[in-house]
């Protein structure tokens, strides 16, 4: 071994330590994908003691993977608990009260209706106590532990879209991903293979995020509809960080006058940043609202186009896009083994301005709020539907004893829906007169069978259970109607089992046109009648509706027999801000010790300004208040 000369050991002095190599590029993405996962593991961890009182519960136990088939038991099964909802001929006199405190924002007067019940209803075994050791428990939300910061996140960011706290998480996530491709490399051209790196570890999540049956929704107890914001935005950042990868080269290989050889080497690298910006423009807002079903079948090629590119584009690439391509398969595979193919019962209902979808002999497998994705198989609605899914709320409570079965109401509010309705009416394009009760004429219904594909059930609340919380406010928009009946309806069936500590319910319904009473009459009638057997729950139907009333309506509401008890019917909009804090003063009085009282749960469903609405309103009631009734919690459907 030879020992440095005097002339370096003058020159160079001590020899220097050598400095330990960085990581690399692979490890750096792999460090952020393990601290993005940590944060997922973390928030899933804090949701466990939800996620364990939820499935004790024998309601949100039976969130299965698909629907089942009744038992011939349970198809000749008799009516709910006897109840026979029958219309009464009456023309008693009945009492209108003024009621001065009503929650109107427009002017006029509230109408409430007091009557007798026109149903019979038969004297059964209804418990009057709950069963301790089987009501659900109820956990509060990191939301409602913490209603006082939230009350802040909630707002909206600008005219962005996004709320506070959405920005803020962005802006952290992006500023996270930019650290990581400029890191010690703060100029772009110096090191580009980072930021392809950075790209690539992204995918696990993006897919994640997007698919219907994904692992991040299973773990925080979200649907896939709440994460796709998050899915977007990652895709964002994916596309940013390719963008930087694919500009940082091309600069490097014209410095070095090797652009054409570069370009050249590399067609799989071409082929996935064209799928890359195809998906950026497909995805942007205008394209994909106005054509959807374009999107639709564009974003599937864009995703194919780079995972197939990605596996040729480098060595270890072919496993990135193994595990894309595993999540893909899962997610399908979830799908199939949801997909019920059935014929339904399409009725078009004129008085909602929507279709009812019946399938009668599928009576198991979701929770109150859920919904599914349809689609027909008809000649009447076109060849290429049956690839075009269309997501509905389930109407109907899942395992009722009459055996209803799955109902859904698809409102007319596009090309697809009109044609749907349309079919409904079969060949006969012109409605015949109408029959006419109480002044009312209505148009008959037109049904027709067809055949479908049912997929699901996905969504719904959550850890969320209504059935333990005190006291529930539901509200709902036009066809959100949907989420409110399901909802109410599962209430009053754990109530019934004595397997429910709730007991207020309101439920309010906002309409156009008062009109839509005539259909849904029977229904809110046994909503009614169930509840009225039921000696701690008390429910509680507002109806306000916007549009003047025709002549023809207001014949009908001169004999109020025509509401059921306990139902109201008002003129203009609610002020929703005072009707939850009037609700929440009733289910103070519930008990005398608040300590007693586990909380109250607002739901909600319809167009996203009443969405807003009753957030907003849900966020203005005070700490003091909240604390009384045990918490207040605001489920979106």
């Amino acid at each position: 071994m030879s020992s440095p000369s005097k002339n370096q050991t003058q020159s160079h002095g001590a020899p220097a330590p050598a400095t330990a190599p960085g990581p690399s590029n692979e490890e750096i993405a792999l460090y952020m994908n393990i601290a993005i996962w940590g944060i997922v593991a973390l928030l899933a961890i804090v949701n466990i003691p939800r996620a364990w009182a939820r499935y004790r519960h024998p309601t949100a136990r039976r969130s299965t993977l698909r629907f089942k088939t009744a038992s011939k038991k349970a198809r000749q099964a008799p009516p709910r608990h006897g109840v026979q909802v029958q219309r009464s001929d009456s023309t008693a006199a009945n009492s209108i009260r003024h009621d001065d405190l009503s929650p109107i924002k427009d002017k006029g007067e509230s109408y409430a209706f007091e009557f007798s019940p026109t149903s019979p209803i038969e004297d059964g075994s209804v418990p009057a106590t709950t069963h301790s050791s089987s009501v659900p428990a109820r956990v509060h939300s990191l939301s409602a532990r913490f209603h006082r910061a939230n009350r802040y996140l909630h707002r909206p960011f600008l005219n962005t879209g996004y709320t506070i706290g959405q920005s803020i998480a962005f802006t952290v996530y992006s500023t996270f991903i930019v650290f990581g491709c400029f890191y010690r490399n703060f100029v772009p051209t110096f090191m580009p293979r980072r930021a392809g790196a950075i790209a690539v570890g992204q995918f696990p999540l993006i897919f994640a995020l997007g698919a219907k049956n994904n692992i991040v929704g299973f773990l925080l107890g979200v649907g896939y509809e709440k994460l796709n914001v998050w899915h977007r935005w990652v895709g964002k950042m994916i596309f940013f960080a390719g963008l930087a990868h694919v500009v940082g080269w091309l600069v490097r290989w014209t410095v070095s006058g090797k652009l054409v050889m570069g370009t050249a080497a590399h067609p799989e690298g071409w082929a996935m940043f064209g799928g890359l910006c195809f998906l950026a423009i497909i995805s942007l807002p205008p394209i994909r609202k106005s054509y959807y079903r374009i999107f639709w079948h564009a974003h599937w090629i864009g995703y194919l186009s780079f995972i197939i590119g990605l596996g040729f584009h480098f060595d270890e690439g072919w496993k990135w896009s193994v595990v894309a391509g595993a999540m893909l398969v899962f997610d399908h595979i979830c799908r199939l083994f949801k997909t019920t193919f059935v014929y339904a019962t399409i009725t078009a209902i004129p008085e909602l301005g929507c279709t009812r979808i019946e399938v009668p002999h599928l009576t198991r497998g979701w929770r109150a709020g859920q919904h599914v994705r349809l689609r027909t198989i008809s000649s009447l609605m076109g060849p290429l539907d049956a690839l075009e899914a269309h997501p509905f709320t389930i109407a109907t409570v899942s395992e009722s004893d009459g055996g209803e079965g799955l109902t859904l109401y698809a409102k007319n509010a596009g090309d697809w829906t009109n044609r749907l309705y349309e079919a409904a009416k079969g060949t006969q394009r012109e409605l015949e007169a109408g029959s006419t009760e109480k002044g009312l004429r209505t148009a008959p219904e037109q049904s027709t069978k067809m055949r479908m594909i049912i997929e699901g059930p996905y969504g719904g609340p959550g850890h969320d259970v209504f059935s333990s919380f005190s006291s529930a406010l539901i509200i709902a928009g036009g066809s959100g109607i949907t989420f409110g009946l399901s909802s109410v309806d599962e209430i009053i069936r754990e109530a019934e089992a004595g397997l429910a500590k709730t007991r207020l319910v309101k439920f309010v319904w906002i309409i156009q046109d008062p009109a839509c009473l005539v259909h849904m009459m029977l229904v809110l009638q046994t909503i009614i009648n169930r509840a009225a057997r039921l000696r701690n729950l008390k429910v509680n139907i507002d109806i306000f509706y916007t549009r003047a009333i025709p002549s023809s309506m207001a014949q009908t509401l001169e004999n109020a027999s025509n509401l059921p008890e306990n139902v109201t019917l008002s003129p203009g909009r609610p002020k929703l801000g005072n009707l939850l804090e009037g609700f929440i003063d009733k289910t103070k009085e519930l008990e005398e010790n608040s300590n007693n009282l586990h909380g109250t749960v607002v739901g909600c469903c319809g167009p996203a300004s009443l969405g807003e609405s009753v957030k907003r309103a849900t966020m203005s009631i005070s700490g003091s208040k909240r604390s009384a009734v045990g918490g207040v919690e605001l489920v979106e459907e």
